[in-house]
């Protein structure tokens, strides 16, 4: 442990989140597009402490990637926790289960997640789904979860904020207007105290948290 970092984020990862050799080893796999959209230790040890306080057992991820985030995730579970997780693009599929291999705690699921979310439905209801996928099926994703989460389990949604499109007024580069209603109406659903207690935090990209109510 040192006394100076280069930026208030070193910091904190280095004292609240520092990762474990396969974290960094699946971090290390994460290259062009793909490290730039992977959630952010900071992110992942967040995701840990929620589980832990909602006593969470079973999760749905949707957007695996190369399994990072399930790898933070599938730490805070008890011994009889599990974690099955969602990947559509066959070569990030393919990465992930090279870097799962060695956990028996997660299953990583090839496929499109509305078809693959169904055959899930079966073993539900769940305690927790982390949705960090394609924004316009968010909403889809949102529908699949009001069914399939537990009263008192977590539905968060990761890439919230679109690039910051969904609190202004003009539409930015490289977003569409259908993804950018998508987002607004998912945040909109989840900040619905009827049903959820939530938050949106301002992380890099925006994560809504919110726990279900009903």
């Amino acid at each position: 442990m040192t006394d100076f970092y280069p930026d208030k984020m070193s910091y904190i990862r280095a004292l609240f989140a520092p990762e474990n050799d396969t974290q960094a080893t699946a971090r290390a796999s994460l290259t062009g597009e793909n490290d730039k959209i992977s959630i952010y230790a900071e992110e992942g040890k967040l995701l840990q402490l929620l589980m832990r306080i909602a006593g969470i057992k079973t999760v749905v991820e949707i957007g695996t990637l190369g399994g990072y985030a399930a790898l933070w995730m599938a730490a805070a579970l008890p011994p009889d926790g599990h974690l099955y997780t969602i990947e559509k693009d066959a070569a990030r599929a393919t990465l992930a289960r090279a870097n799962l291999q060695a956990q028996k705690n997660i299953s990583p699921l090839e496929g499109d997640a509305r078809t693959v979310l169904e055959t899930l439905s079966v073993k539900g209801p769940f305690d927790m789904i982390f949705i960090d996928a394609d924004k316009l099926n968010y909403l889809h994703y949102l529908d699949w979860a009001e069914k399939n989460i537990r009263k008192g389990g977590l539905v968060i949604g990761d890439n919230t904020l679109l690039f910051d499109a969904v609190w202004q007024k003009e539409l930015p580069p490289r977003v569409r207007q259908t993804a950018l209603e998508a987002m607004r109406q998912f945040n909109l659903r989840l900040s619905d105290p009827e049903k959820y207690c939530s938050l949106m935090l301002p992380t890099q990209e925006g994560m809504t948290i919110a726990q279900k109510l009903f």
